[in-house]
């Protein structure tokens, strides 16, 4: 099965305790990447979901190209999803 790495920055690594995760999403897309991740950790749907999408504050960050929160961004086997504050690293 396609596994893609989600790794966390910042406040979200704080508050969920794990740096990153390798999941089995259903589809190769951000939204169903999310859904797994929660499903593997309770903490991350508690901190950093609002339903299926990313609370407000927070990115998703694609192979470290890419920042994003649309839930329909598709992905490809073994990308990898950096989770992080949206403030990090600004002025």
């Amino acid at each position: 099965m396609p596994s893609v790495r989600v790794e966390f920055f910042g406040v979200p690594r704080h508050q969920i305790g794990v740096t990153a995760i390798d999941v089995e999403p259903k589809t190769m897309v951000l939204g169903d990447v999310l859904s797994a991740t929660a499903a593997a950790l309770p903490e991350f749907a508690q901190h950093c979901l609002d339903g299926s999408q990313l609370k407000p504050g927070l990115l998703a960050n694609i192979n470290g190209h890419r920042f994003t929160t649309d839930i329909a961004t598709s992905l490809c086997h073994h990308d990898s999803v950096l989770i992080l504050s949206s403030d990090v690293g600004g002025h």
